[in-house]
């Protein structure tokens, strides 16, 4: 989740109340009644999120999904509706009553969480740097607390996760558990922190790494979008050059400019597919960390009738296969064979794209104001997994 919730002093409690509140000023604390834990918070015109009320943590915190921008933020309980209008580096303070006894202290942040790594450089933007790819997956060589390793970038990582299988070259200190979920599953894993992660020129403190068993021997290290939060980047396959702008490069004039909002930093920007001849349009995560085309998770499938709708070429392990044609950033890519989650069996894997498809576009990610900018590069026309592999896999299958 987006959420960092942290302990700190208790709001002192106002009594305002009423319902579609709008918020300018923070001279008192509104109020509104809730009979259920459930909240349902809009942030911005896309981001919205299911939120738990915790009367135990005074405050709760939630952090405003694009800080560095102007945002309504509107949190609704099954009694009431408050909106608050945020302002780039300002806090709003709120209660909730629930069941007109408990106090819920929430704050609203509209800054980035404090445990995001620390970036420094003596080097003037924009820094250049190349990187490497494996597959279709992008990576850096640097260093752990002085110690030469491999790092991949993915975009879809919300964790920054070390291999279990280097950990005794890289001699890290272990200092509590985190819950994790990745392609083992969900498992509660060792983390190390306040390390120091150098690339080329830039060096980050404060960097947590949980040790995971599902990495590739050559993969040392994963870190996500969560460094560069604060960053505009580039990644330009042409060049295998990965670059980090103060401000936004003139040449996006000749990209296509698609919003995005951010789910644990992780970016998710909306593109269209037709599936038995019928389009849908929705929110996918942009993982570069996924070297294939693309899942459709149980956030599309659990929907309305989509999980019926879908007609698959095959269903194993209760997944359907699927062919169907995708559409990004008006970019055709047609007969992709995938698999979609079934609803009912809910495995927590959102719907994405993988880097087989989102590498045929150099991209500009605006992590300061929400916007993703692609457009194609030489790789346009190099195969990913289709609907002619497929044919071709369950060909050798039978044989």
């Amino acid at each position: 989740m987006q959420i960092r919730k942290l302990l700190i002093c208790s709001l002192t409690f106002f009594l305002f109340v009423g319902i579609n509140i709008a918020v300018y000023a923070q001279n008192k604390i509104p109020v509104i009644k809730a009979t259920s834990e459930k909240v349902l918070i809009k942030d911005g015109e896309y981001y919205q999120m299911n939120w738990q009320l915790e009367p135990a943590i005074k405050p709760d915190i939630y952090y405003v999904n694009i800080p560095a921008k102007k945002s309504v933020v509107q949190l609704t309980t099954d009694k009431e509706q408050l909106t608050i209008r945020t302002q780039p580096g300002k806090t709003y303070n709120l209660i909730v009553l629930l069941n007109k006894k408990d106090s819920c202290h929430i704050q609203i942040f509209s800054t980035l969480p404090p445990d995001l790594p620390k970036m420094k450089t003596s080097i003037d933007s924009p820094i250049h740097f190349p990187f490497k790819l494996i597959g279709s997956k992008i990576f850096f060589d640097g260093r752990i607390n002085g110690k030469n390793v491999v790092i991949e970038f993915d975009l879809g990582a919300g964790t920054s996760v070390v291999n279990r299988n280097v950990l005794d070259k890289l001699d890290l200190a272990f200092a509590f558990h985190k819950v994790i979920s990745n392609t083992d599953g969900v498992s509660r894993e060792r983390t190390s922190i306040d390390n120091k992660l150098t690339i080329n020129s830039m060096e980050w403190s404060n960097v947590s790494l949980t040790e995971v068993g599902n990495m590739k021997p050559f993969e040392d290290i994963i870190i996500g979008n969560g460094f560069f939060r604060n960053q505009i980047i580039e990644i330009d396959y042409d060049t295998k050059e990965f670059v980090i702008h103060k401000t936004l490069p003139v040449k996006t004039g000749s990209y296509k400019k698609l919003p995005v909002f951010y789910e644990q930093d992780r970016p998710k920007f909306r593109a269209e597919f037709i599936q038995n001849n019928k389009k849908y349009e929705f929110w996918f995560l942009f993982d570069t960390g996924r070297d294939g085309t693309m899942l459709i998770g149980e956030d599309f499938t659990s929907i309305g009738n989509h999980w019926e709708e879908l007609q698959p070429l095959a269903v194993i392990n209760e997944r359907k296969i699927v062919r169907l044609d995708a559409s990004i950033a008006g970019i055709q890519f047609k007969d992709i064979v995938t698999n979609a989650s079934n609803p009912s069996k809910p495995n927590g894997r959102p719907s994405l794209f993988g880097n087989q498809i989102l590498n045929h576009f150099n991209v500009i990610i605006d992590n300061k104001n929400g916007f993703i900018y692609l457009k194609t590069n030489h790789k346009i026309n190099e195969p990913y997994f289709n609907y002619e592999g497929y044919l071709k896999e369950i060909s050798k299958k039978e044989q």
